[in-house]
């Protein structure tokens, strides 16, 4: 009975220190707002490239050293293909803990593990330009995958689907179903679903993707190409096999953009 008692009392506990931490962050970042409304005052950071822990990519420890001490105002631009789960996931932690006002902003591309720094934002804008792309976890190599290694990655997709639908209120099944399409959202479609709040500028021009067959898309870019491929093989695997190289032109013509 004491025992009982003791651990009701621990857990209560616990749960009034979770909701103190939590209404403390949330007032420092009212606070946050106010001065940098005020004041004017934020920081920019610019993560424009792959997400890694390699040179010449940007991980977490390199987001860490980019925050500022005192919990002003951060504005987040995202131009990146995407990279490193385990380092995005890190990434967004450490968004989620800092205490101050988060605002994400896609400029052009938020693809992949990119994409996953959206849910930790507090405010995400895009320009009318912007794409977002959210697909499966998946290796480097394309080898047969080992029993552990196929839990892996079903278990990062479901960690991914609950930080998408926390973000965006869609369905966990509506999520699952977008990412093993591989799903490019434009401006206007990202905003529907809920993975951008805002589109900076007022007058938009909304990109359209047709059904295009690879004869006639030559002179069509790259994305839009992929974009085609993939709709038409049904799946992200059998697009990369019928046209092997185009998922590297992609990436490659987003990340000089």
């Amino acid at each position: 009975m004491v025992d009982a008692l003791f651990h009701a009392l621990a857990r209560r506990r616990k749960a009034e220190a979770f909701r103190a931490e939590r209404e403390a962050k949330k007032q420092s970042q009212r606070l946050a707002k106010v001065r940098a409304e005020l004041t004017g005052e934020s920081k920019t950071i610019h993560l424009n490239g792959p997400i890694g822990d390699r040179p010449g990519e940007f991980g977490a420890r390199w987001l860490r050293s980019e925050l500022p001490t005192d919990g002003r105002e951060v504005r987040l631009v995202i131009h990146s293909e995407g990279g490193s789960v385990f380092e995005s996931l890190a990434m967004h932690d450490i968004l989620r803990a800092y205490n101050g006002r988060v605002v994400g902003i896609v400029a052009s591309a938020a693809f992949s593990a990119a994409s996953l720094l959206l849910t930790a934002c507090d405010e995400v804008q895009g320009t009318s330009n912007s794409f977002v792309m959210v697909h499966n976890s998946g290796m480097e190599e394309d080898a047969e995958l080992s029993d552990s290694e196929q839990r892996l990655l079903t278990d990062l997709d479901e960690t991914m689907v609950r930080l998408y639908s926390e973000r965006t209120g869609q369905s966990p099944q509506t999520i699952r179903l977008m990412m093993q399409s591989e799903t490019f959202l434009d401006a206007t479609e990202a905003k529907r679903l809920g993975f951008i709040d805002t589109i900076s500028e007022p007058k938009n021009l909304r990109i359209v993707a047709k059904r295009i067959s690879p004869k006639n898309a030559v002179k069509v870019s790259a994305t839009a190409r992929w974009r085609a491929a993939v709709m038409d093989c049904g799946s992200v695997r059998a697009a990369d096999k019928k046209h092997p190289g185009l998922r590297l032109k992609m990436l490659a013509e987003v990340n000089a953009r």
